[in-house]
């Protein structure tokens, strides 16, 4: 078993279910699920310096992973999509399920297009690549604090792609189209507004909130709330995820 935990000596751990106090930084305990060690160690370094005195752990295996997640609460868990027999799919939909205020991002080496559809399909809130410098690394982690998704530029680039091939081109006029039925056992969103929609199809051509307000002549207030509401009915966390469940219930068509 390859378990290192690092944390503050001033900063007591928090009992397994204890309520979050907010401390700031970008996170309080983060758990990284990585099989080669030197990879652990970094993304640890980058953590670290991103938060100093945050607690954070390294698991090599999805089981040491699962029973450290039932000790310590943590909100940031990062998951090595190469994990042998799919156990990085498989512990983020654990994730999802099981911790929901915790933000689960996959990583890989490179832009492996299967593991980046699997690890987002299972509720990845965002998506690294490794093969990264550390300062972009630490760019896209800190977005977290932000309630951001942290998502490689060029693993966003290429999902935007796909969506925009897959969606026909709309107006900013308001479209109502009923969603189609859900496939497999795959649950129905909860309704969505007209508006709901105007905006949801929006964020799917990559538009920021910003653009968003001032295109539909809303606050960005607003649309914020919007989007909020759209992950709610969706049961989603980020707007990568929201534009793909769409896609999987036909909100786009």
């Amino acid at each position: 078993m390859s378990v290192v935990c690092h944390s503050s000596p001033s900063m007591p751990m928090l009992a397994a279910g204890a309520v979050k106090v907010s401390y700031g930084g970008a996170f309080h305990g983060a758990l990284v699920v990585e099989q080669d060690f030197a990879m652990g160690e970094r993304m640890r370094r980058i953590l670290s310096e991103l938060a100093p005195g945050r607690r954070v752990v390294i698991a090599s295996t999805r089981a040491e992973a699962m029973n450290l997640l039932a000790a310590l609460p943590y909100d940031l868990v990062l998951v090595d999509m190469r994990l042998p027999q799919n156990d990085g799919v498989s512990l983020i939909k654990h994730v999802r399920q099981a911790y929901p205020g915790a933000d689960s991002v996959a990583m890989s080496a490179a832009d492996d297009h299967e593991l980046v559809d699997a690890a987002i399909s299972a509720g990845a809130a965002g998506y690294l690549l490794t093969e990264a410098d550390d300062a972009e690394l630490a760019f896209l982690l800190r977005s977290i604090e932000r309630g951001g998704a942290p998502m490689d530029s060029r693993v966003a680039r290429r999902l935007l792609g796909m969506i925009a091939a897959s969606a026909r081109p709309i107006t900013i006029a308001p479209v109502m189209t009923r969603p189609s039925a859900p496939t497999g056992d795959r649950p129905a969103p909860g309704p969505l507004s007209p508006r709901e929609l105007k905006v949801l199809r929006l964020i799917a051509q990559g538009w920021s909130n910003r653009e968003i307000a001032e295109a539909v002549f809303l606050s960005i207030n607003t649309v914020e709330f919007h989007a909020k509401s759209i992950y709610r009915k969706l049961s989603v966390k980020s707007r990568t995820q929201a534009v793909h469940e769409a896609t999987q219930h036909g909100l786009l068509n």
